[in-house]
């Protein structure tokens, strides 16, 4: 058999388990070390990584292969966080584990975190220009993000306030 109908074959195998355990998936035992599931992932990416095959595959073939390595991936995620005395990435023993700094850039409100992504994206590119003190900037930038989410009275409070100040200073 060549590599490629094994790689599909074991996408048929691993797509057809809908109720698999992660070990299942990894073809593991479910005792398993850490080391081992990692040693069983790596050589899953090596054999049958989508980008691997997007040039040789069909498209309902790629799909295939795309969502039973997603599912691999999956199942190592999810074998990785099961196993005891694990921990996050960055995290020292014997040091209390710290939490990001969760608080709420100048000019946030819940207003801000209601909008549609694309429109907080541009909303974030006006609240830069207006720390620049690039006016003209924040105004296009306001105006993407009203036309991202039309409905939001907070972006077009903002770009109000904003072509006031302009007003003001000329």
């Amino acid at each position: 058999m060549s590599a490629l109908s094994d790689v599909m074959l074991w996408a048929v195998r691993v797509n057809g388990r809908k109720d698999a355990k992660p070990h299942q998936i990894l073809d593991i035992k479910p005792d398993a070390s850490l080391d081992e599931a990692q040693v069983a992932f790596h050589k899953i990416a090596r054999i049958a990584h989508p980008d691997l095959h997007r040039t040789t595959l069909g498209p309902e073939d790629l799909e295939s292969v795309t969502s039973a390595y997603s599912k691999a991936a999956a199942a190592y995620q999810e074998f990785r966080t099961q196993r005891p005395g694990t921990r996050p990435i960055g995290e020292v023993p014997g040091r209390p584990a710290t939490s990001p700094n969760t608080a709420k850039p100048a000019g946030s409100t819940t207003a801000a975190s209601q909008m549609s992504s694309k429109a907080l994206i541009y909303y974030r590119k006006a609240e830069l220009a207006l720390r620049r003190g690039d006016l003209t900037s924040a105004i296009l930038q306001l105006k993407m993000a009203i036309a991202a989410d039309p409905q939001s009275q907070f972006l077009r409070s903002a770009l109000a306030e904003v072509e006031a100040e302009v007003a003001k200073n000329p």
